[in-house]
């Protein structure tokens, strides 16, 4: 395992910079690929919502398979750095599909590229989860490996938003300075712009973004970030150490906690786009998306100051309050109240900052509990687990915003009833409540603190030194 000091800050930008190419990924298809292919390819909203569960549930299979092989893998380059090397070129190749289908889109096509993606990021994401646990085993480095990621996290949430706010505010005749001025008058001084038409566009660019930069920052993480080898380790199998982990308290409620948020998340992203656009009326929605991954970065070091103040779990109640609060406000905003959306949105954009990355940290210090119990070291399987959990709960949530909005008669991109509507504003400001009411009871109870994980460590460190004494004799 790296040692505390030789985790240098070249490391840790190293590492988190992959995050950027990952985090684009996630906007473009949390925010517009059902908005894309259900207004312009014209797919029906509820035949996406039922592919998307279903290519989801593949991963239910693949993830725990995946986090066992990553914690089994031995080779002259570390045990998490294979995968990564596997996965970029399927990632790569998915999100070209997927992004710029063409003119000829069958359900076929949509079902059988959406799979492929999902496949590459597990690939991708396990063992770069697992990996970030195990640059360090102190509590508050953790942190700052995690936090580093998720500063990265939030600049590819930036760059993905900033590329269909170009597109928002280009068009033909406009100068590449009058581009740049119409975006900054967009971000700073909330001017809105007509986008009409140019979905198409956008999905294409960011599509082009991220397979240029995945290979960049993949890179870079290959060549800077050690992956260091456990010296000391149990070889559990999967269902004996899935076995384990059921019998963990502390990881049940980990898992439940993100299970909860995801869901809370993913079930008001589905719907994002036609609130920003179709209920308050803003077209310039890269603009708004733009600042909210601003806010989220400004609030990174506050987060960390104040998950090592507090400690983490009650920082994260802190987002948690913050977060709600900010959605329920938003359901009595009527149309044209850009002002108080636009500073509603600043403040969800802060806490989001804070959501990002604390319950990570606190899922790599259930591993070391589980380390201290079975002497193994799996983090690639709690990884898997953690992986699990977060598509399972963003597929069901996803699915559900997308049917329920159907089933109220909201049509994406057409002249909506009032009824739907009021559906579309309902589900959007209320429904992550029913997430986000119990994680926050979750959390507030949350009982491995920086005190008990400090001693967790401490006789963490002694089971080792043991065990290298065992093996010497």
């Amino acid at each position: 395992m790296t040692s505390l000091s030789s985790v240098t800050r070249g490391n840790i930008l190293a590492y988190g910079g992959l995050a950027t190419p990952l985090a684009m990924i996630g906007y473009p298809i949390a925010i517009w690929l059902i908005p894309f292919y259900s207004e312009v390819v014209g797919i029906p909203l509820y035949i996406i919502a039922n592919i998307l569960l279903i290519a989801r549930f593949t991963d239910v299979i693949t993830d725990p398979i995946l986090g066992q092989l990553g914690d089994s893998t031995r080779t002259p380059i570390g045990r998490r750095k294979p995968w990564i090397i596997l996965g970029v070129p399927l990632m790569m190749l998915a999100i070209y599909k997927l992004f710029i289908p063409g003119t000829e889109v069958s359900i076929a096509y949509f079902v059988i590229w959406m799979m492929l993606m999902y496949l590459g990021s597990t690939i991708i994401g396990i063992p770069y989860g697992a990996w970030g646990a195990e640059i360090s085993p102190d509590y508050h480095q953790r942190s700052r490996v995690v936090g580093g990621r998720e500063g990265w996290t939030l600049i590819g949430l930036l760059i993905s938003a900033l590329i269909p706010l170009a597109i928002e505010v280009s068009g033909q005749g406009i100068s590449f300075s009058d581009a740049i001025k119409r975006m900054l008058a967009a971000i700073f001084i909330f001017q809105d712009f007509s986008t009409s038409g140019k979905m198409t566009d956008i999905l294409a660019s960011m599509g082009l973004g991220i397979v240029i930069l995945l290979p960049i920052f993949a890179g870079l993480a290959l060549w800077k970030v050690p992956d260091p080898m456990p010296k000391v380790e149990k070889k559990i199998p999967l269902v004996e150490g899935l076995k384990y982990a059921a019998e963990n308290p502390l990881l049940i409620r980990i898992l439940l906690i993100i299970f909860l948020v995801i869901a809370g998340e993913s079930f008001r992203n589905t719907l994002s786009l036609w609130f920003v656009r179709d209920v308050v009326g803003i077209e310039t929605v890269g603009a708004s998306y733009a600042r909210y991954f601003i806010a989220g970065l400004i609030g990174i070091p506050f987060w960390l100051w104040l998950g090592k103040t507090l400690g983490k779990h009650k920082a994260f109640c802190i987002t948690l309050v913050g977060t709600g609060t900010v959605s329920f406000l938003c359901f009595f905003l009527e149309r044209g109240d850009f002002n108080q959306f636009h500073a509603l949105f600043l403040i969800k954009g802060f806490c989001f900052g804070g959501l990002q990355f604390l319950p990570a940290s606190m899922l790599a210090d259930v591993v070391d509990l589980d380390s201290l119990k079975t002497g193994g070291r799996r983090a690639g399987t709690f990884f898997a687990l953690n992986g699990m959990i977060a598509k399972v709960s963003a597929m069901i949530a996803v699915w559900a915003a997308a049917i329920l909005v159907d089933f109220s008669g909201f049509v994406p991109g057409t002249e909506n009833t009032d009824s739907a509507m009021l559906a579309l504003r309902v589900y959007y400001c209320l429904g992550c409540a029913a997430f986000f009411v119990p994680a926050l009871f979750l959390t507030w109870f949350y009982p491995l603190t920086k005190e008990k994980h400090k001693e967790l460590r401490a006789q963490l460190e002694s089971q080792n030194a043991e065990s290298e004494v065992t093996s010497a004799d």
